[in-house]
């Protein structure tokens, strides 16, 4: 296999990781409200780190410089993306913030051109457009007469440009400390911490007793995130922010090809278009 579709295919498994994530996670909030949900999916992702830990964990690891962007990376994903994606579907609805994050790819090649010093072409950031309005065509249903304030469009934008911050924070570490592994336990670890400490701050306690199926859904959607996240910081290890950020950014088309199986969702033509458009997009991107 060429060595360089090896990341597309990590970036692939992270966008299919995360798009069934969502199923999952929208099936837990039955039972869990999202707040919580989310902390039991960040608290399954941290134990399965620990548990790799003896096969994969190095002590020269905490030595390196690499640690200390991992960590600052932690301090604000997934705990703050996760935090504004909710509240913006609270305040603006789910598709309108949905529509609005999935810029973050733009930010993502903005950051990796600007800072880390990529290249980009033309044709790449055609690729790049394509595949993000693709995910807005699958993204955007057609509401009534917007109900929100204006100030809340800072939340999905917020929530984008940490996505995309991440991803370039995520390649900065790995090219001093190269192991996809050691950049997921420190951020979701460093997140974990986190999101425990909003959720006292936010709600005075903490959830000791809870339904066994919001565990379940949750804890199945931690799991999903935590191999989708070794397979995004793999993609990040081993290829480029401007090709990686878009394919993982796909994750809403394995969302609607999932929900289409189980039947939660039925087939229209804006759905036929906006895969087309994303595949496209990624074809485009993958050849270039």
């Amino acid at each position: 296999m060429d060595e360089a579709f090896v990341p597309i295919l990590y970036a692939a498994l992270a966008a299919f990781c995360f798009g069934g994530q969502v199923v999952v996670t929208m099936r837990s909030f039955t039972y869990v409200d999202p707040q919580t949900s989310s902390m039991i999916s960040i608290g399954t992702s941290v134990v399965i780190f620990w548990l790799l830990s003896p096969f994969l964990l190095k002590a020269e690891y905490f030595t390196n410089p690499g640690v200390w962007i991992f960590f600052i990376n932690g301090l604000i994903h997934p705990v703050f993306s996760i935090y504004l994606a909710y509240e913006a579907a609270k305040r603006m609805g789910p598709t309108v913030s949905a529509t609005i994050s999935a810029t973050a790819p733009l930010f993502a090649t903005a950051g990796a051109v600007l800072v880390l010093g990529e290249h980009i072409t033309i044709m790449l950031l055609m690729g790049t457009i394509g595949t993000v309005v693709g995910i807005m065509v699958l993204s955007w249903k057609q509401q009534g007469q917007r109900d929100w304030a204006l100030w809340a469009l800072i939340l999905p934008i917020g929530a984008a440009l940490i996505r995309g911050v991440n991803h370039n924070l995520g390649k900065f570490g790995l090219e001093m400390l190269p192991s996809p592994y050691f950049a997921s336990f420190v951020s979701f670890t460093v997140s974990f911490m986190g999101s425990v400490l909003i959720y006292r701050l936010r709600i005075g306690s903490l959830p000791l007793i809870l339904p066994l199926r919001g565990l379940m859904w949750s804890g199945l959607a931690g799991v999903l995130i935590a191999v989708g996240v070794l397979g995004m910081y793999s993609a990040l290890n081993q290829g480029r922010v401007v090709v990686v950020s878009p394919i993982i950014a796909t994750f809403p088309v394995f969302t609607l090809v999932i929900s289409l199986l189980f039947r939660q969702e039925r087939f229209r033509l804006r759905i036929l278009a906006g895969v087309a458009l994303v595949m496209g997009g990624i074809i485009w991107i993958c050849i270039q």
